[in-house]
């Protein structure tokens, strides 16, 4: 998971500066993270408290109000109406879902906790179809799935639409209505977690975003981030953020499986 943190960090100085090429400067001084870390370290909390995700959802805004979400978001997560809904046009709940890949048992687990976590807030099908791609990607990724396999799944079993190359012409909003396609693109045709992660930002997207969910594929199909990377990106988080992190890197992603897994799923 902390691939995906490490994504929103580095991704953060590049929102309003559209890279042509992937040799830019890695990480500068006013990299930080984002409200895509606090609301993923919002799934991994509700993971390992048993919480429902719309209450974790919450409380993590409300201690980090000022992390950069949508105005409307905001006032929801603020707000003390216990059902009141909300319903976001926005790029999509995938961006906070990476630690539900990390900590599924199987691919159905990953497939059906993706949708629950996603419809609290983007019920629409397109949302939730990118949700559970990233999360499917992620589990059979950790598994030790090649990237042929990931893709093959993807768009023959799941139906999921993903440019057949990756370019600055990817168009995240109208044809692919989510910055899922290109981010995973962005560690198909990497070579590893640095190059998925410079990849993703040269795509002249929403950079912390891509960033971020190619961070957690590329952590769990590379099971490597360089120590430099790590040490550099994450000494920006709060010690709550932090020991959250660490708390669900120990349990779930300390040994992430290498062994190949036949994939069984019913997929509608």
């Amino acid at each position: 998971m902390r691939g995906a943190i490490v994504g929103d960090i580095i991704g953060s100085a590049f929102i309003d500066s559209p890279q042509p090429a992937i040799n830019f400067q890695l990480l500068k001084p006013f990299s930080a993270y984002t409200d895509d870390t606090v609301l993923t370290i919002s799934t991994a909390d509700a993971i390992l408290k048993g919480k429902p995700y719309c209450d974790t959802l919450k409380e993590w805004t409300r201690a980090y109000p000022r992390a950069g979400y949508q105005p409307q978001f905001l006032e929801w997560a603020l707000s003390n109406k216990i059902n009141e809904t909300y319903h976001s046009t926005g790029d999509g709940a995938a961006r906070r879902v990476s630690p539900i890949g990390f900590a599924a048992q199987s691919l159905d687990e990953a497939l059906n906790e993706a949708q629950k976590a996603t419809t609290i807030t983007h019920p629409d099908e397109a949302k939730v179809k990118a949700s559970q791609a990233l999360c499917g990607a992620i589990y059979l990724a950790k598994t030790g799935h090649k990237k042929t396999q990931i893709r093959d799944f993807l768009v023959t079993k799941m139906g999921y639409q993903l440019p057949e190359t990756l370019s600055k012409d990817c168009s995240l909003t109208e044809k692919y209505q989510s910055p899922v396609p290109c981010a995973i693109m962005a560690v198909l045709t990497s070579e590893s977690f640095e190059e998925a992660i410079r990849r993703a930002i040269w795509l002249d997207g929403p950079s912390n975003t891509l960033a971020g969910i190619a961070g957690a594929v590329a952590q769990a199909y590379y099971k490597h981030i360089p120590k430099s990377i790590i040490r550099k990106s994450l000494s920006r988080l709060s010690p709550e953020l932090d020991n959250s992190l660490k708390t669900f890197e120990d349990k779930y992603c300390s040994n992430l499986l290498f062994q190949k897994k036949e994939i069984q799923i019913n997929f509608h």
